[in-house]
């Protein structure tokens, strides 16, 4: 098992029929279904432990969110291994964390 954190944003609109409730808790599910632990208790953060890869986790959070609007940034915690998908028109993050992959 490897720990994780995820960060995420998720737009205050509907989207294809799914409104920001819904994409939201879809993320949670995603989440919840391939973690043995996990930690809530910020607003749009979580922690967690999990048997599955990042890139698996990664996958399965980028089917609970709508890519065009919303975005998140996964990290397993004790390595330089992070994804991000979405929204992102920073690029600030790529200069602070330069292994950062992007999923498209």
């Amino acid at each position: 098992m490897a720990a994780f954190w995820l960060t995420f944003r998720i737009a205050n609109k509907t989207i294809r029929g799914k409104a920001y409730d819904e994409r939201r808790n879809a993320l949670y599910e995603a989440v919840q279904h391939n973690c043995s632990k996990w930690w809530l208790t910020p607003t749009s953060f979580i922690a967690f432990e999990s048997a599955s890869s990042i890139d698996r986790l990664a996958t399965v959070c980028k089917e609970a969110i709508e890519p065009s609007e919303d975005m998140f940034l996964i990290r397993m915690m004790d390595t330089k291994s992070a994804i991000i998908c979405g929204a992102n028109d920073d690029k600030d993050i790529f200069d602070l964390m330069p292994y950062l992959k992007v999923l498209r």
